[in-house]
């Protein structure tokens, strides 16, 4: 026959709570496929293949039977370092012995219920009587004790495991591996919906990728179709790299603009485009670098009413006398401003000239509420000439 018809595998691991029942599996599958010696070599991806799982959940089983010790292996290349990751270089060998294991358990007949020598079938001395001499009987029943709680077969001091529950460091080791396969499926996922992802810088995605939360991941793809579609909308001809998508978390600016359903209908407002308060919004989108939506001449503002604040920018002279901007407050105060309303996708604020980095406004600081300016920058919003 081409392959074993029965695996045997240590009594004990079946009823070692540290292991899981993928990893009994593992270790039928490991006897399954011996040579002479005792040695499985055969290929992880071709095992994990046989058990219906990914390579990784192998490799996870695979370090679980070896720190509980029912398990050895060795190495089959020499190239590589002795604490690397566990690969298909590496060839294991069942256990079927153990130093920490009561050999006089395995001469039990579990199933002969007449057997005086089995644990449940022997007769428990009163308290205050001497264990048999030579005998497998219980100690007398101390405080806090049970009778006949000795070592079982399910107990093994050499695993270091707890009997009740997984060791914590087992634990968060899975933890990481399912965290690192989940990232590596986003960033898979990622690629393939974005358009330039062929000629993006791939390490600097990737840094931008680990940055996220599993929320923000999922927010991230369910934003791709939505900013590309308003990309368009705009009429923009180029795609931001997908590390710039990531870092600046682009798919919030539709989240504002989007919302539910109803409280979009209801927010939004048709403005004249030609009124006072049309200019204000194509001004207002004009510092933020982004384009209202128009319809038949009217202009939609998701905003809802326009308020003094934003009727200030009806007044705003030609962009060409706007001031250049590098303040650092004052840069944070614009950006606070248009981000509460300026809705949709837009490019980002900040352009480099030579050695700075800054963007043009009207003037310094953002509108008041009430609908003025700073005494200083009233002058240089209503008048041309300010600096460049």
């Amino acid at each position: 026959m081409s392959n074993p018809r029965l695996s045997i595998i240590p009594a004990g691991a079946v009823t070692d709570r540290s292991l899981e029942p993928r990893d009994l599996q593992t270790l039928c599958l490991l006897g399954r496929h011996i040579d002479r010696a005792g040695w499985c070599t055969r290929s992880q991806v071709r095992m994990a293949g046989e058990l219906g799982c990914g390579r990784a959940t192998l490799q996870r089983s695979l370090e679980r039977l070896y720190e509980a010790g029912w398990v050895e292996k060795r190495r089959r290349d020499g190239w590589r370092p002795e604490d690397s990751t566990p690969s298909s270089s590496y060839a294991y060998r069942v256990k079927l012995d153990r130093d920490d294991f009561d050999l006089k358990s395995l001469a039990r007949d579990a199933d002969d219920d007449l057997d005086e020598s089995h644990a449940e079938n022997e007769e428990v001395p009163e308290i205050g009587e001497v264990v048999p001499a030579g005998g497998q009987g219980c100690p007398p029943m101390g405080t806090g004790a049970h009778a006949c709680a000795g070592t079982g077969a399910h107990t093994y001091a050499g695993t270091k495991n707890d009997p009740l529950e997984r060791p914590l460091r087992t634990t968060e080791r899975d933890a990481g591996a399912r965290a690192r396969d989940r990232k590596d499926k986003f960033k898979a996922e990622f690629r393939r919906r974005w358009p330039t992802a062929v000629v993006d810088d791939r390490q600097r995605t990737d840094y931008a990728a680990d940055a996220l939360s599993a929320e923000e991941e999922k927010a991230a793809l369910d934003g791709v179709e939505p900013f590309l579609d308003e990309l368009k909308r705009q009429g923009r001809k180029t795609v931001p790299a997908g590390w710039r998508y990531l870092e600046e978390k682009r798919w919030t600016l539709l989240r504002q603009g989007e919302g539910s359903a109803e409280a979009g209908a209801s927010r939004s407002t048709s403005i004249e485009e030609s009124s006072e308060a049309g200019r204000a919004i194509v001004t207002l989108y004009a510092v933020a670098k982004a384009k209202p939506f128009v319809n038949r001449g009217a202009v939609i503002y998701p905003g809802g009413a326009v308020t003094p604040q934003l009727l200030a920018f009806a007044g705003v002279a030609d962009r060409s006398s706007w001031r250049w901007i590098t303040d650092r407050q004052q840069v944070a105060a614009w950006q606070a401003f248009l981000g509460e309303h300026v809705f949709g996708a837009r490019a980002p604020l900040l352009e480099q000239r030579g050695e700075q980095s800054g963007f043009f406004a009207p003037a310094s600081w953002p509108p008041r509420k009430d609908g003025g300016w700073s005494e200083a920058d009233a002058a240089e919003a209503s008048q041309p000439g300010g600096d460049e």
